[in-house]
């Protein structure tokens, strides 16, 4: 309890965090069940996507209550408050450029209202990876709280372009995918999930190269978006590599080769931003 006696107030932020946390998902999940409640009584692929967007909104958060707290209470409240909504909006927002934008022709939200859980899963990594790379973007701007609202409008606009360059490059290896989606093949879509996720990370570790010229902005961007290409692109080629000549062949463990190339895939994602820091 020595770190109680050394900061009495330190209770009353930690309350203020957690409140606050818990009003923001509370909406979050309000939200999710809106957009996508099911048809039917199986809401099996509602419930994976609503998950996986309070994950990701907690994750986002992880970037703004980590370090110092504010100066008063009720500046803690309100920085929390606004950096949670305005991620609300923007992971929304990911998921609807997914949607019509980027894979078109699926239509995700219609078919995970209909029970699809393929698609659930690939809209549920899109929130992820999304706030994997929000949360690197609220970290490297200490404590401006201007500052970090423009990284994290930077972040997600990064985060956007690189996953649906991924996403596109994906769709012409992984020959297919589209129709497996589509017919409700959900080993398939948990390997591109992965991959999905594993990119995000691998993107998120571009954000540390911007971190080191923090207040020349331009530059910054121009680093953390180079770095995060570059990245993304490694992530891609040394994936690919252990795919093709590290596991067994296609023929071999078929039913869990999914599960396998998943593995690969989030391995390389938390190994590449390591080698950044």
């Amino acid at each position: 309890m020595q770190w109680l006696s050394a900061d009495p107030s330190y209770v009353g932020f930690l309350v203020v965090d957690l409140v606050a946390i818990f009003c923001l998902v509370a909406g979050m999940r309000w939200i999710s069940r809106f957009l996508v409640k099911p048809v039917t009584r199986r809401s099996e692929a509602s419930n994976i996507e609503t998950a996986a967007a309070v994950i990701a909104l907690m994750l986002a958060l992880t970037g703004v209550t980590s370090g110092s707290f504010s100066l008063t209470l009720s500046d803690e409240w309100w920085l929390v408050i606004s950096y949670g909504l305005l991620a609300i909006v923007l992971l929304r927002l990911g998921v609807w450029l997914q949607d019509k934008m980027i894979l078109p022709a699926l239509d995700l939200n219609h078919s995970t209202i209909q029970g699809n859980m393929a698609a659930a899963f690939i809209t549920g990594a899109h929130l992820i990876g999304t706030a994997i790379v929000i949360r690197s973007a609220m970290q490297w701007t200490s404590q401006d709280a201007d500052l970090g609202l423009v990284a994290l409008l930077l972040g997600f606009i990064i985060s956007q372009f690189l996953l649906a360059l991924e996403t596109r490059l994906r769709i012409t290896w992984m020959t297919g995918l589209l129709s497996a989606i589509d017919s409700k093949s959900t080993p398939l879509a948990l390997k591109a999930g992965a991959q999905h996720i594993g990119a995000a990370l691998a993107i998120s570790g571009g954000a540390h190269f911007a971190s080191a010229i923090e207040y020349q902005l331009e530059l910054a961007v121009l680093a953390w978006l180079f770095s995060s290409l570059v990245f993304l692109l490694a992530y891609l080629a040394l994936a690919e590599l252990c795919v093709r000549f590290i596991l067994p062949k296609g023929e071999v463990y078929e039913g869990g080769r999914p599960a396998l190339e998943g593995a690969i895939y989030l391995g390389w994602g938390f190994i590449l931003p390591a080698l950044a820091s």
